[in-house]
């Protein structure tokens, strides 16, 4: 059977209310949700300092920005790897015909391994440009993203500039 709020709650949250209690612990006290604590503390014309929470959630923001930087750089990091491993020599280990394993190193990987280091470049810019973008809130971002790749891939115009 579901509960009303009764004058007796209207009055125990006013009492809470007063004595500077939480929003949440008011809603825990009293056995109700924080839905109904709010709907009932604004019908009465009480509200609830916030600072706290605006406070939380500035502090939230900058560890958000903190740890943004930090993939960022972890991306670029892992975007300057990825071209040396493809084009640098790979060791192949293949086996004979009586199963044992011989070694041959090679100019360049195979092209799948070639190709998987090149889409993790690419993966690797790609994450750390829409990072960048949520810490710029613009995409100027982009055009320094597309000299570095016209660099990386050889693009002899780009050496000029």
């Amino acid at each position: 059977m579901a509960r009303t709020f009764s004058a007796e709650d209207e009055e125990t949250l006013r009492q809470l209310h007063a004595d500077g209690v939480s929003r949440n612990e008011i809603a825990r006290q009293m056995g109700w949700t924080v839905g109904t604590v709010t709907s009932h503390a604004k019908r009465l014309g009480l509200s609830f300092d916030r600072s706290a929470t605006r406070a939380a959630v500035e502090a939230r923001q900058v560890d958000l920005t903190a740890r943004r930087q930090a993939n960022i750089e972890g991306a670029y990091d892992l975007a300057d790897e990825a071209p040396e491993r493809a084009l640098t020599r790979y060791e192949l280990t293949v086996f004979d015909p009586l199963g044992n394993p011989v070694t041959h190193t090679v100019r360049r990987p195979p092209a799948r391994e070639f190709k998987d280091f090149t889409q993790a470049f690419a993966s690797a810019l790609n994450a750390a440009v829409k990072l960048e973008q949520v810490e710029t809130g613009d995409d100027k971002s982009l055009s320094a993203i597309d000299r570095f790749l016209n660099l990386a891939m050889g693009d002899p115009s780009e050496k000029d500039g």
